[in-house]
């Protein structure tokens, strides 16, 4: 049985010589967990062994009831809500890095059950639609007919690869020094949003609409590698495969309305650093902005979202189908 937990990573197994004195054997790669595990919560736990040929380097032996007891106490004490961030509290960002990768590679279980189930003799159900964590403004859920698939987390760090976060999925620590961590106290009312676009005002030309097009606002993001943040619509909303965040003004100044569809859609928090261009849309005349990223974590999208992506501007076109967004491709070749 293996054992992920904030202080360690342990194999616990029962070894032939366990079963007369009904031990078991614990085993770790780094000895610093099994100290850990003894001093938290396995006081029992023999002397730690060290082997330079075994698969794990370092183990111990302890009595099955009392290594219950210890599971039972990891339980009790379990009162984080997100625990990569309590691996990282406890163990740092790197090992919290690891543990995501372990967890990018199960995915598979959940994205492909028909390939890794089929051992069990029990018939796999497809991927098939979802709930999305958020609730829509009517407080109904939302189904997500044909889930995205999340990349390893080490596309994050990749300057030419495609990274993608679903719903509630791990994220790197960071990225380029800034740290993902949800936005928790963003504005609730426009006031809020308004007040923090004023906090960093930008100089833009006129903007008017044609007759019969409603005004809006989106959100270009990129970051130091070139690579741009997309929305994935939740069930292709629109026929959009991706497109950029972007949102009807409702009242709301463009710059304000930037960044709620920034937060909403992507779960970014950005800053405006100028305006973009004007495009005209099916529906609206959208005035963009480019950003950059300063907080937020894309894997807290709103329901509108099912996935949050950054790509690499050579691979732009292959996920931005839209002839709409094509205009903003072509700026974007302009911008360092």
């Amino acid at each position: 049985m293996w054992l992920i937990t904030p202080i360690g990573f342990f194999s616990v197994v029962q070894k032939a010589s366990d079963v007369a004195k009904d031990t078991l054997t614990i085993r770790a790669r780094v000895q610093s967990d099994l100290l850990a595990l003894r001093e938290q919560y396995l006081p029992g736990l023999s002397q730690i062994s060290e082997s330079k040929t075994n698969d794990y380097r370092f183990r111990g032996v302890a009595p099955r009831s009392e290594v219950m007891a210890a599971m039972a106490s990891m339980v009790e004490d379990l009162d984080y809500a997100n625990f990569k961030d309590q691996v990282a509290k406890v163990q740092g960002k790197a090992r919290a890095h690891l543990y995501h990768d372990v967890w990018s590679v199960l995915y598979k279980l959940q994205a492909e059950p028909a390939k890794y189930n089929a051992a069990t003799g029990v018939a796999a159900k497809p991927l098939g639609p979802i709930d999305h964590p958020q609730r829509d403004e009517q407080g109904r859920r939302v189904s997500i007919k044909h889930p995205s698939t999340p990349t390893p987390l080490s596309t994050w760090s990749d300057a030419g690869a495609v990274a993608c976060v679903v719903p509630g999925g791990p994220m790197p620590v960071e990225l380029h020094g800034i740290t993902f961590a949800s936005w928790s106290d963003a504005p609730t009312q426009a006031s809020g949003w308004e007040a923090m676009a004023a906090q960093h005002p930008l100089d833009e030309p006129a903007f008017d609409a044609p007759p019969g097009y409603k005004k809006a606002a989106g959100v270009v993001v990129c970051e130091p590698d070139g690579r741009v943040w997309l929305v994935a619509p939740s069930n292709g909303f629109g026929g959009y495969k991706a497109t950029f965040p972007k949102g009807t003004m409702d009242g709301k100044s463009a710059q304000a309305t930037a960044l709620v569809e920034a937060f909403e859609e992507s779960g970014l928090r950005v800053r405006l650093i100028r305006h973009l261009l004007d495009v005209k849309r099916s529906q609206s005349y959208t005035r963009y902005y480019l950003a950059e990223r300063i907080g937020g974590n894309p894997s807290d999208m709103g329901w509108e979202s099912q996935a949050v992506l950054l790509v690499p501007r050579k691979d732009l076109a292959r996920f931005l189908e839209s002839p709409y967004d094509q205009p903003i491709v072509k700026e974007l070749s302009g911008v360092a």
